[in-house]
């Protein structure tokens, strides 16, 4: 049996999801006694606004050591979670319209301030979002008009004020899909998408988002499952080296999370177990990983992961690595006791309807 202290740890690099509105005795079990460190809820786990607040207060409580981090895929447009009257925004292509035309608007900072609002509100410490992909490729299945614009520039300003105003609210923003989702044809919830970019394509398009990102000092990037074979022929992003140390880290200069997307997703299934899908993105520079998959595997994971690194095939230094990352993030974002959080009454609150109806009207 590991130690008590390997097992905290590995348990804060997992984050997992349930079904239904209320957290089951394993997923209960899995926080207190496996020491799991996220949760991300959809929108079938959230039927109404007291009920939801109400789950993730419980599901907060019981956490033994660090603040579990509660998290959301929360975008506008068709990538909405929470249920009304939280505030509906349409996608951030309508943004992006706008700051077309006028580049010096702040109104992307306004919506930023609105969900980051009405997530910590609800007690939301974590939203995927925004997604900084460049939509260069009309026949893309998956990113489309989540991304703000087929202009880079346009996408580096749109995410730059969407990450200050969540983050000025006390929710950490995540910047997706590093180092970029935009240009491929294929949906890598299906399968995995190639593309021959290099890196003098990378820096001259999809990077730059990220780069915006990173300057307002974005708390967590998320990777794609995607391959860049100009940069490492065959491995997708998120077991990539080249694409997480030395680009993302040493060349871009981050130092927040970086959080995997979905481990169970069909783009990596020819890459082993979900064990072995997480222990090759740790070891390529993920500090979280997402495992959506079912309860009883993600524990098998985790016991994977605790003999690898009782066996020296994942270094305890990058195990300490991680996990003071992870605490750092929890310091900054999740240890608040509920202080810091907006009354219910702000979700869907008059004020952020006007700002909703400004949209409408500028766009």
């Amino acid at each position: 049996m590991p130690a008590k202290k390997l097992i905290e740890q590995i348990g804060q690099f997992f984050m997992i999801r349930f079904s239904g509105t209320e957290p089951s005795s394993e997923v209960e079990r899995l926080i207190k006694e496996r020491f799991v460190g996220g949760v991300i809820l959809f929108a079938s786990n959230l039927p109404h606004i007291p009920r939801a607040h109400e789950m993730i207060l419980r599901l907060q409580s019981l956490a033994p050591s660090l603040p579990l981090c509660v998290a959301v895929d929360h975008e506008g447009g068709r990538v909405h979670r929470l249920p009304k009257p939280a505030t509906r925004f349409p996608p951030m292509r309508r943004l992006g319209k706008l700051y077309e035309r006028l580049p010096s608007s702040s109104l992307a900072l306004e919506v930023g301030r609105v969900m980051g609002r009405e997530l910590k509100a609800l007690g939301f410490d974590l939203n995927f979002a925004p997604v900084a992909d460049v939509d260069v490729n009309p026949s893309n299945p998956v990113i489309g008009d989540r991304s703000p614009s087929s202009n880079e520039e346009v996408v580096s300003i749109v995410t730059a004020q969407l990450i200050k105003g969540m983050q000025e609210e006390g929710v950490a923003a995540c910047a997706k899909h590093f180092p970029g989702h935009g240009d491929t044809n294929e949906d890598s919830h299906e399968a995995l998408p190639q593309l021959p970019h290099n890196m003098k394509r990378l820096r001259s398009l999809e990077l730059v988002p990220f780069q915006a990102a990173i300057q307002q000092k974005v708390a967590a990037v998320m990777p794609a499952h995607v391959v860049y074979d100009g940069v490492d022929k065959g491995m997708p992003a998120t077991f990539s080296v080249k694409i997480l140390r030395d680009m993302l880290r040493t060349e871009l200069g981050f130092e927040g999370l970086i959080i995997s997307d979905d481990l169970t997703m069909g783009a990596l299934k020819t890459f082993g177990t979900l064990g072995e899908r997480c222990a090759k993105a740790f070891l390529a520079g993920c500090d979280c990983l997402l495992a959506l998959g079912s309860l009883q595997n993600v524990e098998a994971a985790m016991d994977d992961f605790a003999k690898a690194v009782e066996a020296g095939l994942i270094p305890s230094a990058r195990v300490d690595q991680a996990f003071e990352r992870i605490a750092l993030f929890k310091e900054r974002f999740c240890d608040d006791g509920g202080e810091k959080r907006p009354s219910l009454k702000t979700v869907g609150a008059a004020g952020h309807k006007d700002i909703l109806n400004k949209i409408k009207y500028l766009t």
